[in-house]
């Protein structure tokens, strides 16, 4: 199926709030939360639609010098389909456009899809955060990955 990526329109916290709970089941973020993470300066991001429905998402904050990624993800049933990575290259090359440096995430240590995919758009580990994501039954350090831009030329 095809998928288009388009800028997230506002008021979508709601829905937003129910895509991050179902790709983060062991730490969603309510509406309210996503309400306030929206409302600060510099956040942009994307959603990923199929026919009109959407499945994936993809928020930064613009920190004048480097964009973070806030939170990124693919509803489970529409995941190993390109919608990741397509996210991933919309919002890098974003960040190229506003000339930022580099674009800043963290991951789960034991995420191995997203550390791949992390890896093949050019992130670098850059810092680890231990016992920083809860899992049942424990944490899982949090891993700072960095992509940079060569003289603004690598997008």
């Amino acid at each position: 199926m095809t998928h288009r990526i388009v800028p997230l329109p506002p008021g979508l916290a709601l829905p937003l709030a129910a895509m991050q709970g179902a790709c983060f089941p062991e730490d969603p973020w309510d509406a309210a939360a996503l309400d306030r993470i929206l409302a600060l300066s510099g956040v942009f991001g994307y959603l990923a639609c199929e026919s009109d429905a959407p499945v994936g998402f993809i928020l930064a904050r613009d920190l004048g010098e480097e964009a973070e990624v806030l939170t990124f993800g693919v509803l489970p049933e529409a995941r190993r389909q390109g919608i990741g990575r397509a996210l991933l290259d919309t919002l890098l090359a974003a960040a190229h456009r506003r000339r930022l440096g580099s674009v800043v995430l963290e991951v789960a240590a034991d995420n191995a899809a997203a550390r791949r995919l992390y890896a093949a758009c050019g992130f670098i580990q850059a810092g680890r955060r231990p016992r920083y994501y809860r899992r049942p039954g424990g944490t899982v350090d949090g891993l700072i990955m960095r992509r940079g831009f060569a003289n603004g030329s690598d997008a």
